[in-house]
């Protein structure tokens, strides 16, 4: 009995941090994976500015939307970093996209000229879902970009955050 016993609560701890293992990250090491890859792995900032406004970095770039107003949830953001924009400049960073029917239920052939342009840096589910937890949670809803908002996201140092100095 004892032994039965034994094996049974060893069996209940294993399985618990076998669970603990296997987790999701916490939200903040999803947010702070989204931030690096909205600062190194997209350039979203070529189109929605560093600070997410809509204001483009790149003035060849198109004009991506003002971010700090979006009223996408996280789940909804995702699908348009992965899916991009029909109809739009917004790339589909999912290297796979419109090949099946995984994006908005249609696929190239259906979409036509309509199709979303492929991004050059494909991106992954996590990716995009850390990328929208990231603008969700530091950019929505802020307002205006202040030097706060700046010296935050990209270090007191930042030659980008002396224009927002006051």
């Amino acid at each position: 009995m004892t032994s039965l016993r034994t094996v049974l609560l060893s069996s209940a701890l294993f399985g618990l941090g076998a669970t603990a293992m296997l987790a999701p990250p916490a939200a903040g090491q999803d947010v702070a994976f989204g931030k690096s890859v909205w600062l190194t792995g997209a350039n979203c900032a070529d189109c929605h500015g560093w600070m997410g406004d809509g204001v483009q970095e790149d003035p060849r770039a198109p004009r991506g939307a003002n971010l700090r107003e979006t009223n996408l949830t996280a789940e909804q953001l995702s699908e348009v970093i992965l899916c991009g924009r029909p109809g739009t400049e917004m790339p589909a960073f999912d290297a796979r996209a419109y090949t099946d029917a995984r994006c908005y239920g249609m696929t190239r052939a259906q979409l036509g000229g309509q199709a979303p342009p492929i991004a050059q840096t494909p991106l992954t589910k996590r990716h995009a879902d850390g990328l929208a937890l990231f603008i969700l949670q530091e950019l929505k809803a802020r307002g205006a970009p202040s030097f706060q908002n700046c010296t935050e996201l990209l270090g007191a140092t930042a030659d980008k955050c002396a224009t927002l100095r006051r």
